[in-house]
């Protein structure tokens, strides 16, 4: 399970994929469901706080998991 955090014009979201990798082929989509730019507050993977992301946003977040 992967829960991301991330702020939209301030607002705070969350959002749950099955895995990183869910999320990476989400991104890939011609219309994913979050924007690069948007700001990441938080990752939590199986419940646990991933320390080793230190980006500031989904793109970032998706150059993470893409490695």
């Amino acid at each position: 399970m992967l829960e991301i955090i991330y702020l939209i014009n301030g607002e705070r979201h969350t959002i749950d994929f099955k895995s990183p990798a869910d999320f990476v082929a989400d991104e890939q989509l011609e219309v994913p469901s979050l924007q690069d730019h948007y700001r990441v507050v938080d990752v939590k993977v199986a419940d646990q706080k991933d320390v080793n992301f230190k980006g500031t946003s989904i793109g970032d977040l998706y150059n993470y998991f893409l490695d």
